[in-house]
């Protein structure tokens, strides 16, 4: 009768510890970064609205976003900011645990990690001097276009304008300064930071109305991170639906202004 009853125990042991696994399992990724105590996000903080830099500290959209995040999760939110180039390689690598850097999802990128949910419907900009004599994205082609290296805009204009020199910089507002300064005829890069430095460029600069191609931000998560891809598009929507998003979009379109 003993042996039977130890094995009983036993057995009941056995079962408590194999859904305790099961349940801890089921979350593998946010249990560990709730371990750490932190989530790593991995920006390049060059790309206003979205990311700069301010009183030496990281912030933008993405910033207060991934902040969310982190409180929902109840850790607290490191920032790592690095070449935009760097990001998808660090993000397998498990350097971090997001990458929120206005980064368009693209197929290509698809292939190496997963993405969120979609919050800002974006696209790609031409800015251009003010008063320039290029009016539309055909007059692009033989120019000197700036560009920031490995983004969508890079990628585009390479595919895209005949003809053209591209100058390749580390960060948008060095593109964008570039055609301030003279040394290019052109920029091309995301809708809402090409607005942002035409609307506080003193009048030096100005946007072409044509749009060069329509793209969708998102924040990027390791393959293999299903928990925590989940816990970021329930912040996400919650902050689309709340309107928090809009409400860190119009302040960082003004606070991003010039830094």
């Amino acid at each position: 009768m003993k042996k039977l009853f130890a094995f009983a125990l036993c057995l009941m042991l056995a079962l408590s510890l194999t859904v305790a696994g099961l349940a801890e399992s089921a979350t593998p990724t946010i249990d560990a970064i709730k371990a750490k105590g932190k989530l790593i996000m991995m920006t390049n903080a060059t790309f206003p609205p979205f990311e700069y830099i301010k009183d030496t500290k990281v912030a933008g959209i993405d910033a207060d976003l991934s902040q969310m995040i982190a409180d929902k999760l109840g850790v607290e939110l490191e920032i790592m900011d690095m070449d935009f180039g760097l990001l998808i390689e660090a993000l397998k690598g498990g350097k971090g645990d997001i990458v929120a850097a206005g980064m368009t999802r693209t197929d290509e990128r698809a292939e190496q990690i997963d993405f969120s949910i979609i919050y800002v419907k974006n696209g790609l900009k031409v800015i251009v001097p003010a008063g320039s004599s290029i009016k539309t994205i055909a007059d692009l082609e033989g120019k000197k276009i700036a560009v920031q290296e490995s983004t969508t805009g890079d990628i585009w204009a390479t595919d895209n304008i005949k003809g053209a020199s591209l100058q390749q910089y580390k960060s948008a507002v060095e593109a964008g300064n570039a055609v301030a300064n003279g040394k290019a005829d052109a920029s091309i890069m995301d809708k809402l930071p090409a607005e942002s430095m035409v609307k506080n460029s003193g009048g030096k600069l100005m946007l072409l109305d044509e749009m060069a191609a329509e793209e969708d931000t998102a924040m990027g998560i390791a393959k293999g991170k299903e928990d925590l891809v989940a816990l970021v598009n329930e912040v996400l929507q919650e902050a689309i639906d709340s309107g928090a998003l809009q409400a860190s979009i119009d302040k960082h379109m003004v606070e991003g202004a010039g830094d």
